[in-house]
């Protein structure tokens, strides 16, 4: 946790995650909430006086909206008094938080309104930024607890470190150790690996093929894996290149050719005209079929560790391959880790518990990034 960090009457910057699903508009809690507002607890109980800096959607995109209704949830899970502030800069800002009590909260708007937010620059460059300049000589230190933003190199996540004293966040600490065990110790596991977006993980398959004993594909990169190998897809092939998912199929012709043996791709499918073997498939598919999910959940059972990246289909009405595989893992008594937001949704979704499984990430590009070896910007910022 924050152990060892004097907090009491400090003035707090958290960097954190309030990026949620929405429903009709409104926000909704998720896994990724419920971690994130326990350090935000943790801050109020040590006598902080924090202001938290988060985001909410993209500009352009539904989801896109003020964290207005995000305060209301906090304060709904919390039972904590969370005042909002629209200002980033200014006198507001610092009259805000010259008032606050030690433990009181204040919630800032969406972050990325600002246009720095969503440039790609160094550290050293978002350190000049006005506002991350003008806010940081408000603050007495930063913590950062938003890993599942921590591969971005945006100015609320790299460029406070340049001014203040800087440390990682509970959610951050524990995601990056039960991540690094996937680094340092996932010897003869097995990967499963699916999804809507086959270039999320070429990265992982690179840096874990020579190691792990077998990689079970399902979503679309299981589907792609098909059409590498000649199989004809129909509805299915037509969607994936209309949407640009077969970006990677070089990338993947190539590890399917240079480890046959080892990534497995599936055996027939859940369609709109059934379960059909892979050489029949008529109509549009939706799953990964009977016999792959029952071969699938085999592979798991004898495995040392499993690692679950995104559902095997179409999970929200096609459930039935990713519920057991996921079934299968929760009873894996070795290494077993969830990663990606839809994956980490499942365990919800299906009824299971967190502690059915050894981790369970809350992130999913800085997860897919950190799993595959690469260093993540939010984390170099701080530890450099």
């Amino acid at each position: 946790m924050l152990d060892g960090v004097d907090l009491e009457g400090k003035k707090v910057l958290l960097r954190t995650d309030l990026n949620l699903p929405m429903r009709d508009g409104e926000p909704q809690k998720s896994l990724r909430f419920k971690r994130y507002v326990e350090t935000i607890e943790e801050l109020s109980e040590k006598g902080a006086r924090t202001m938290i800096l988060s985001h909410q959607g993209r500009p352009g995109r539904k989801d896109f909206v003020s964290l207005r209704a995000h305060r209301e949830l906090i304060e709904e899970e919390t039972g904590l008094e969370i005042n909002f502030l629209q200002a980033f800069m200014g006198e507001k800002l610092g009259e805000r938080l010259d008032a606050l009590d030690n433990g009181g909260v204040v919630l800032m708007e969406n972050v990325r309104l600002l246009s720095e937010e969503l440039k790609n620059f160094s550290p050293e460059k978002h350190g000049k930024d006005l506002y991350v300049r003008e806010m940081a000589k408000k603050f007495d230190l930063y913590i950062n607890d938003a890993f599942s933003v921590a591969h971005r190199s945006q100015a609320s996540v790299v460029g406070f470190p340049q001014h203040l004293e800087s440390f990682k966040g509970p959610v951050m600490k524990e995601e990056i150790e039960n991540c690094s065990k996937i680094r340092e110790e996932f010897d003869n596991g097995v990967l499963v690996l699916g999804g809507e977006k086959p270039s999320d993980l070429v990265g992982i398959i690179q840096a874990n093929i020579g190691s792990v004993e077998k990689i079970l594909l399902g979503g679309i990169p299981g589907e792609l894996g098909l059409i590498i190998k000649g199989y004809g897809l129909g509805k299915k092939e037509k969607w994936i290149r209309e949407r640009d998912l077969d970006s990677a199929e070089e990338e993947f012709r190539d590890l399917l050719e240079q480890w046959p043996g080892k990534i497995e791709t599936p055996v027939d499918l859940a369609t709109e005209e059934g379960n059909q073997k892979v050489n029949e498939v008529q109509g549009m598919t939706w799953d990964i079929g009977e016999e792959t999910a029952d071969k699938y959940a085999e592979i798991i059972s004898g495995s040392d560790a499993v690692l679950m990246k995104g559902p095997m289909g179409a999970f929200e009405k096609h459930a039935e391959g990713t519920e057991k595989i996921l079934d299968a893992i929760s009873k894996n008594n070795g290494l077993t880790v969830l990663g990606g937001g839809h994956t980490s949704s499942l365990v919800k979704e299906f009824g299971y518990s967190l502690d059915d499984f050894s981790h369970v990430s809350i992130a999913g590009g800085a997860f897919v990034k950190y799993v595959s070896g690469q260093n993540l910007p939010g984390l170099e910022a701080i530890d450099n």
